[in-house]
């Protein structure tokens, strides 16, 4: 997705999810991790400027906590400084989300084919609630909240693990490939991977590792030849970019 089309799509979805202002004495902390949660859930796209007083007006805070959490994000590679536009989310390319692809398919891999011999009965359930809950939105073609649940149905896997110093390196790579998820919120794309979301399932209640490692791995390799597809197929835009975000906010 082109750098020039990017203003601020993801801003209406966040809207849409996070309407109630910040309570009284929520941290710094807070914030940076719902500026996370909304990065890795695809609710701001390649290229999209991150404006603090629009942010601030979202989370009900003043500017400071929104101007560190963007700092640590611009840190951790999450997100970019441009001299010219300010804090934005970096754009990619093909040979960075295949790089990425194969980063993420060894260390998500292990990390699921460990979960198959530590998950507990009650972690399973949780994963059947989230898949379900996928399917129904894929049947009726809602899209706003599915990639929130997918987001949710991997890390319940990969906390299952219980290896607690996977899960920053993983929310790393999450970040930097969540926003071009948003290519997975067509009505011609919503709801693939759910077949390798069930085989996940099913191979994590036998307990077999590899099979579950084999399924993650055809599900973040799919959903990259999806996106590697839009990259290449994508026309220059006329504007900015606008993620599923930005428009409810500009109506008021």
């Amino acid at each position: 997705m082109a750098k020039a089309a990017v203003e601020s799509k993801g801003i209406s979805a966040l809207r849409r999810r996070r309407t109630r202002a910040v309570p009284h004495g929520e941290t710094h902390e807070d914030i940076y991790a719902r500026l996370k949660q909304a990065i890795m859930s695809a609710s701001f796209v390649p290229g999209e400027r991150l404006i603090v007083a629009r942010l601030a007006k979202i989370f009900g805070t003043s500017p400071m906590p929104i101007r560190e959490a963007l700092r640590r994000l611009v840190a951790e590679q999450a997100l970019e400084n441009n001299p010219n536009r300010g804090v934005e989310v970096p754009t990619m390319t093909p040979t960075r989300l295949m790089d990425l692809k194969r980063v993420r398919c060894e260390i998500e891999g292990k990390a699921t084919e460990w979960a198959a011999t530590a998950i507990t009965p009650e972690e399973l359930q949780e994963l059947e609630t989230v898949q379900a809950r996928m399917s129904t939105m894929a049947e009726k073609g809602i899209a706003r909240a599915y990639l929130d649940r997918n987001l949710e149905f991997h890390f319940t896997i990969y906390r299952a693990a219980k290896i607690p110093l996977l899960i920053p390196i993983i929310e790393s790579l999450w970040m930097q490939a969540g926003p071009c998820l948003n290519a997975m919120r067509s009505t011609s794309t919503l709801g693939l991977g759910l077949d390798h979301h069930e085989a996940m399932v099913e191979a994590l209640r036998r307990g077999d590792g590899k099979k579950a490692r084999e399924a993650l791995q055809r599900d973040i390799s799919e959903a990259a030849d999806i996106i590697l597809e839009s990259l290449e197929n994508a026309e220059e835009p006329a504007g900015p970019p606008r993620s599923p975000a930005a428009e409810r906010i500009e109506r008021g």
